[in-house]
C-alpha cells in the first residue's frame, strides 16, 4: 500500500522532474520519479546520511553504510573520542593522503598546522 504526502521542491528541481517525467517519458509523473530515487537510495544501503559543510554555502551530503559506520566507531573508541570527531579524523586523512598522492599539489611545510581546516557535520 503507498502512502500519500505531499513535498516541496525549487523551481529548478519541479522543472526537471516534469522533463524527465513528461517530456522524456522515463517516468509517469513526479511522485513516481521521486520513488524511484529514494528507493535507489535504499538499495545502496545507507543507515546514515550526514551533511557535510565545506563552507558557509557549500553543504553536500555523506551517505554512510553500516559498514562506515563500524569504521568510524572503532576509530572512535580506539582515540576516546566521539563518532562525529572519529568521522572528522577519517576526513582529514583521507583528504590529506588525497593531496600527498595528487600531482603538483605538494603540501607547503606546515601548512596543516598553520591553517586547520575544519568540517562541520549537520
Amino acid at each position: 500500500m503507498k502512502e500519500r504526502f505531499t513535498i516541496t521542491v525549487d523551481e529548478k528541481t519541479a522543472a526537471w522532474l516534469d522533463k524527465i517525467s513528461s517530456d522524456e517519458k522515463i517516468f509517469s509523473s513526479r511522485s513516481h520519479a521521486i520513488e524511484f530515487c529514494v528507493t535507489q537510495l535504499m538499495k545502496l544501503g545507507i543507515e546514515k546520511i550526514v551533511l557535510v559543510r565545506w563552507s558557509r554555502d557549500e553543504v553536500e551530503p555523506l551517505f554512510l553504510s553500516k559498514p562506515d559506520i563500524q569504521t568510524i566507531d572503532q576509530l572512535a573508541k580506539k582515540l576516546g573520542v566521539s563518532r562525529e570527531e572519529g568521522a572528522r579524523i577519517l576526513m582529514y586523512r583521507g583528504l590529506e593522503s588525497m593531496k600527498k598522492d595528487m600531482p603538483g599539489s605538494e603540501k607547503e611545510k606546515g601548512d596543516l598546522e598553520d591553517k586547520p581546516q575544519k568540517v562541520i557535520f549537520d
